[in-house]
């Protein structure tokens, strides 16, 4: 059976805006691409580069723990001003705990860790 995606009001009735989504578009229309920052992470921006498919997408920056280090800010002003060059929508969070941030990863999302790099300069896996 394929998996399908149902929208819908929640009442009984039909309307021209209920529909469903197939399982190989999901990703299209609510997917983001997501960059978690833990301390003493770093945003590589060049390795960021712009995903295949990203063109409809939002990208997500989650920074971890308070206050952000220079290097988180340094790392969400260099999304930002990427997802603008890109067109494309931008949101930066802040949680302060990891368990946090992955709990605002959903399952439709692509999580980037080849653009987080730790400051010894070895990339996080």
């Amino acid at each position: 059976m394929a998996h399908e995606l149902a929208l819908s009001r929640g009442s009984g009735t039909r309307s021209s805006c209920d529909g469903v989504i197939a399982a190989e578009y999901e990703d299209w229309c609510f997917g983001r691409t997501v960059v978690v920052l833990a301390p003493g992470d770093r945003l590589d921006a060049e390795a960021l580069g712009r995903p295949a498919g990203l063109e409809s997408r939002q990208l997500l920056l989650l920074s971890v723990g308070y206050p952000p280090t220079p290097d988180q800010r340094r790392g969400i002003d260099a999304a930002m001003q990427r997802a603008t060059d890109w067109g494309i929508p931008f949101e930066a969070r802040l949680a302060w705990t990891m368990d946090e941030a992955l709990d605002l990863v959903s399952p439709l999302d692509e999580v980037l860790s080849g653009a987080v790099r730790r400051r010894s300069g070895v990339v996080r896996a």
